[in-house]
């Protein structure tokens, strides 16, 4: 099984659309997509990125065809458009932001992207330092 970044960590992007309520069980107990999709056995976090990834009407037809398989919540039986379309509207963007392109040795100062493997910068400096002051003799 491939490892993916949602099992290390949760994007906290997804959160409101995750928290937000489906209805109420037999028990009265109100239910969150997140729960809906963990008694499903679908990854929410997984789920959620792929929901918001799609254009409007696919994600509304998939996130429906999930409402549909979910038969906790007796009453989301009539109610799974409003509901769909309403816990869709908590997802983020489904663009991501531009980002300019620099051109390669344009500003020889700039920061590393985020994600870029800091630990590795770390480990060469201090490896030169320890190189150096061997040279020196100490």
């Amino acid at each position: 099984m491939a490892l993916s970044m949602t099992q290390f960590t949760h994007d906290p992007t997804y959160a409101p659309f995750l928290t937000a309520a489906v209805g109420a069980d037999e028990t009265g107990a109100k239910v969150s997509v997140l729960s809906m999709l963990a008694r499903l056995d679908i990854d929410p976090w997984v789920e959620a990125a792929k929901l918001a990834h799609l254009q409007d009407a696919p994600a509304r037809q998939r996130l429906e065809g999930l409402l549909t398989r979910f038969t906790d919540v007796p009453t989301l039986a009539s109610d799974q458009g409003r509901v769909a379309l309403e816990i869709l509207a908590l997802l983020p963007s489904h663009a991501p932001a531009a980002r300019p392109v620099a051109k390669p040795g344009s500003d020889p100062l700039t920061i590393p992207p985020a994600g870029a493997p800091i630990y590795w910068i770390i480990a060469t400096v201090l490896v030169l330092g320890w190189i150096a002051s061997l040279a020196q003799g100490n």
